[in-house]
């Protein structure tokens, strides 16, 4: 099917007037954007229109402003995320005013290269726009005042291909293709070596294959480019810490929540790291706060349970466990260490039963030692 379009639109219906200044403001400038108010007709099915819209356009601008994501808008990200892997299709964050960076819940927009608006008429971000869009660098001197021009400056091949590169090694790493991605990111940091995101996802990368000490080198290298880059000090903590070394980690996640200090993955990661010294109440300090950052995070919940239940407090572990299932219903480790400490409370029918549930779940997640364990409890616990 031929391209009809230049770009799709997607965008959250509060923020439909501001779109709508940007769409005219390409259309200004010869491209033709794909926005739904201007091509589905009354009567028609939203989701059937967008989907064969998806077909027709060479590029996606993913628009976020303060609303968040809008109900059509979280479906259009997940279809131009497979369009990106299977088809190289170029998908481009542009974030509102009031908005300064994407959320944490997309990933795989987060590691892209977004665009800011500063305002609509933020003349800077509408040329990196049509950059995205056309792949050409449009002139210096583009003003509102002269919206029908129309020279272009080509983008170097390599600046070209250091993206193409890093956005090939993100949608393989988010489908498991680690290796692959790896090599992808090798491509984009021989022809971009500044860029401090490609040398961080290449280390998630690896540390996901094991090979921490080449992670950490990896987030060396993008902390060295980007000083208060605080997910890389999180994640070189996370290496550290799986070699043992404890402390060396928790100075990394202390760094993150200075430089973050509503990081909530950093209080947890250090909560984990105090727990393994020992120090269970300074755990249980760190995981009390990233549950106040973040309410809904499972984990938090799961591991504050076992720290006091280390301490003894059994019915304090049991409440949290609860949480952490209510919040993430297949938390299959939930389930077991509440087994585990409803058995050492005597209820030993409770703790079959949650050890039994902890079973199904980690045969369903492969986790198949963890299942072996679950119910070689249960027969124990049944003599």
């Amino acid at each position: 099917m031929s391209k009809q379009f230049n770009v799709f639109l997607a965008h959250h219906s509060a923020d439909k007037p501001l779109v709508r200044e940007i769409a005219t403001k390409l259309k200004q400038r010869g491209l033709k954007p794909w926005i739904d108010e201007e091509q589905i007709a009354p009567g028609r099915s939203f989701q059937q229109e967008i989907q064969q819209a998806i077909d027709t356009v060479e590029t996606a601008a993913i628009i976020l402003g303060k609303d968040g994501v809008g109900r059509w808008q979280d479906w259009e990200i997940e279809t131009f995320f497979s369009r990106c892997v299977e088809k190289k299709m170029t998908v481009i964050p542009v974030l509102l005013p009031g908005v300064n960076e994407v959320p944490e819940t997309l990933p795989f927009l987060r590691n892209l290269r977004w665009i800011n608006f500063n305002s609509v008429d933020d003349i800077t971000a509408l040329g990196l726009l049509i950059w995205g869009i056309t792949g050409e660098r449009p002139p210096e001197e583009l003003r509102e005042s002269s919206p029908s021009a129309t020279s272009t400056e080509t983008v170097q091949p390599s600046s070209f291909d250091a993206d193409t590169y890093f956005n090939q090694g993100l949608a393989k790493s988010n489908l498991g293709d680690y290796k692959g991605a790896i090599s992808d990111y090798n491509q984009a940091i021989q022809i971009k070596p500044d860029d401090a995101i490609a040398y961080y996802n290449r280390g998630s990368a690896k540390s996901k294959l094991g090979d921490k000490q080449g992670a950490i080198s990896d987030y060396n290298q993008a902390i060295q480019i980007k000083p208060d880059y605080a997910e890389a000090y999180n994640n070189r903590g996370n290496a550290k810490s799986n070699l043992g070394d404890k402390q060396g980690a928790i100075s990394d996640y202390n760094q993150a929540i200075q430089i973050k200090p509503d990081f909530a993955k950093a209080y947890n990661n250090r909560g984990n790291a105090k727990s393994n010294l020992g120090d269970k109440q300074g755990a249980i300090s760190d995981y009390n706060q990233a549950i106040q950052i973040q309410p809904d995070v499972a984990e938090a919940y799961n591991n504050r349970g076992s720290a006091k239940d280390d301490l003894g407090d059994k019915q304090g572990a049991i409440a949290d466990y609860n949480q952490a299932i209510q919040i993430k219903p297949d938390h299959a480790d939930a389930y077991y260490n509440r087994g585990f400490a409803k058995s050492d409370l005597g209820d030993n029918q409770g703790a079959i039963s949650d050890y039994n549930q902890a079973a199904q779940l980690y045969l369903q997640q492969n986790k198949m030692s963890d299942y072996q364990d679950a119910l070689d409890r249960v027969k124990k616990l049944e003599k």
